[in-house]
This record gives structure tokens, sequence and C-alpha cells, in this order.
């Protein structure tokens, strides 16, 4: 009988520290889970920059590659590989996590301003294009356990199918939620959004998911309400929705961007809305 496959774990770095920050979180949920660590680094033009600057020839870069996966398995105790295709970020990434059948996706980010690895609407364009749930962090892990989550509900395209995510996540976490309604006094809204709510929790009750439910009451301030009620719950991450063909960058802050670069460096899960199968229905 052959063993079960893995899981892989799929996290991108370009060397820097907001890169080490990625690969920190990812070679942690990977230790809990037992999944394979997938480093990768796509050797692009400023790839081959550095290795100007420093003097050094291509093949340094799996040399160095294997060093962090020898680090990660050392200090994590899991499987680790690399991979260091040539192309852009843009593509490759996405097209890496189809052909290792990545779970999760890991990228880092400073956020709207730097001069890291993905930067503004950088990190916006690889969102859009990943086929894996893609955890967005700012900091190291610092023991992150990956079992508490705030759930946004509002009323955009697969903010209701993310449950599917829920289920698996408490399957492999024992993860709990903390969902978050959009309910601002507008008597349509409130409809769907009982509806939607309903659908959720049934389905969590169904496989034994345990949640939270609180109300935002206004039609401004969602997003922040979501990153409060984060920092109230002391959660380990927000799990949000993205539709490819609506999120943008933005210089003022687009929604996603308030929750994605979100100051207090709250670790974002985005599961693009497109790529779900969509497991419950409504209104």
């Amino acid at each position: 009988m052959e063993p079960e496959k893995k899981e892989v774990y799929l996290v991108a770095t370009d060397f820097t520290k907001i890169g080490e920050y990625a690969i920190d979180n990812a070679a942690q949920m990977a230790r809990l889970t037992g999944a394979k660590l997938v480093v990768l680094h796509v050797v692009n033009e400023k790839t081959k920059s550095m290795l100007k600057r420093e003097n050094k020839k291509i093949d340094s870069i799996g040399t160095r590659l294997n060093e962090i996966c020898k680090k990660v398995e050392a200090q994590h105790g899991v499987e680790a590989d690399f991979l260091a295709p040539e192309g852009s970020i843009f593509s490759t990434i996405a097209e890496t996590a189809r052909n290792t059948e990545a779970t999760y996706l890991f990228l880092g980010t400073h956020g709207k301003k730097g001069v890291q690895f993905l930067l503004g609407s950088f990190a916006l364009k690889v969102i859009t294009t990943s086929p894996a749930p893609m955890f967005v962090v700012k900091k190291p892990s610092q023991g992150n356990k990956f079992k508490n989550f705030v759930y946004p509900l509002d009323t955009e395209l697969g903010s209701k199918q993310k449950v599917k995510w829920a289920i698996e996540l408490n399957r492999f976490l024992g993860a709990a939620f903390h969902i978050l309604v959009y309910y601002p006094n507008d008597e349509p809204i409130q409809h769907k959004m009982n509806g939607d709510l309903k659908q959720v929790t049934n389905i969590m009750d169904q496989y034994k998911v345990p949640y939270t439910i609180d109300y935002h009451k206004t039609i401004k301030g969602f997003e922040q309400a979501v990153v409060d009620l984060a920092l109230a719950k002391k959660a380990d991450a927000i799990m949000m929705s993205t539709d490819p063909d609506k999120i943008t960058w933005n210089p003022f802050g687009s929604p996603e961007e308030k929750l994605i670069y979100n100051k207090e460096a709250i670790p974002v899960l985005c599961i693009n809305s497109q790529d779900l199968k969509v497991i419950i229905g409504g209104p």
C-alpha cells in the first residue's frame, strides 16, 4: 500500500527578510499539519542583477535554496524541497502552484511602500492569478497555531463559499471562526445576509466547526471592523474572499487592500472566488 501523498505548501522567497517571514509562516503551518514545504524562487531580471552585484553564478541560487530547506527541516522538522524556475513572478508562481498541486501558497509583503519583493499592485496581481488560497504575511509566525480565524461575511461573490476552506482548516488544525456579518440598516441586504449566514452556520454545524457571530451594522467601515475584531479575538488570521475580476490597486486603498495590508500585520488568507467550487446555494 502506497503511503498517503502529503499536501504541499508553496512559499515564494526573494531572499529578503520579508521572504524569510513567509518561509517561517509556511514552515510553521506545515509542521502543524504534516505537509511538505516547497520553497520557490522565480529567477528574473532582479535575480540576475543581484547575482551580478555579488559576482555569483546562477547555480548559486540552488545552493542558497538548498541551505534554506536544510534550515527549515532542522528547525521545524518538516520535509522541504525547492524550485528555481525562470520567468515572471506573476505567471510563474501560479504555474508552479498548479504543477505542485499546492494546497496553500505563502507570500510576504511590506505593503504598498518599500523596496521589497511584493509591492502594492504586485501582491494583488499575484493573488488574482493564484489557483490556491494564499496567506499574505508581514511578520514572523511567532508560534502561530492557525486555529483562530475571523470570517467576514458580506455581499461579495465567494464570501459564503469560504466555508469550504473553514471546514478544511478545522479538520487539519481544529480551527474556529469568528463570523462578522455585514448588516447595515437596509432591509434587502439584511434579508440576503440572514440567508447567507444561515447557510454558512448550518454547514459549520454539520461539520462541527466552532464559530461565533458578530454584526457590523453600518454601511461604512466594514474592513476596519474586521481588523478590530481580529485584534479583539486575538485571531491568527483573517479569511477573505477575493474576486480576480474586481480586485484592483488603488492609491487611496481599495477595500481588499485595507485587509491585505492591514497595519496590525495580521496574516490574511486570500481565496479567489472564481476558484471555489460552489458547495452552497443562495438567494
